[in-house]
């Protein structure tokens, strides 16, 4: 009879220390990201922007995206839910850039763009993800 009470209360104890499953519905890891604000482009892939880039994007509470993509101007609209994210269509403006690496990093920017499926943040820093969880663009936000 001892033993019964001390199994109850240990499960009783136990069963307080258990998150509370109701609280939260996002799956672990899936907590809902908010990116609304502005971004310097700090990487993309596991490139680093070239120097004094002005590659930036800006998040804004009505679904809108836009930024430099280093040296055209791009718009559009975006969809967040949890951690997915969905950009599109962008329009582009059609400068050409004064300096062919910037070009190509412009390309590759707008590229990455077009493949995001997920957000997160690590260390400060926004994340951009593709499906399969490769890191497309690191952003650090922009003073206010």
């Amino acid at each position: 009879m001892v033993r019964s009470i001390v199994f109850a209360l240990s499960l009783l104890t136990l069963a307080g220390c258990a998150p509370d499953t109701a609280e939260t519905d996002a799956p672990a890891g899936t907590e809902a990201i908010d990116p609304t604000g502005s971004w310097t482009i700090e990487a993309i892939g596991d490139r680093p922007v070239i120097d004094k880039s002005p590659t930036a994007i800006t998040f804004t509470t009505d679904g809108t995206v836009a930024g430099n993509a280093g040296c055209n101007q791009f718009t559009g609209g975006f969809e967040l839910t949890g951690t997915r994210l969905s950009m599109g269509p962008l329009a582009v403006t059609q400068r050409m850039c004064a300096v062919e690496a910037l070009m190509e990093q412009e390309g590759r920017f707008l590229k990455a763009l077009e493949n995001v499926d997920g957000v997160s943040m690590d260390n400060g820093m926004l994340v951009l993800t593709d499906a399969a969880g490769e890191t497309l663009v690191r952003a650090s936000r922009q003073p206010e």
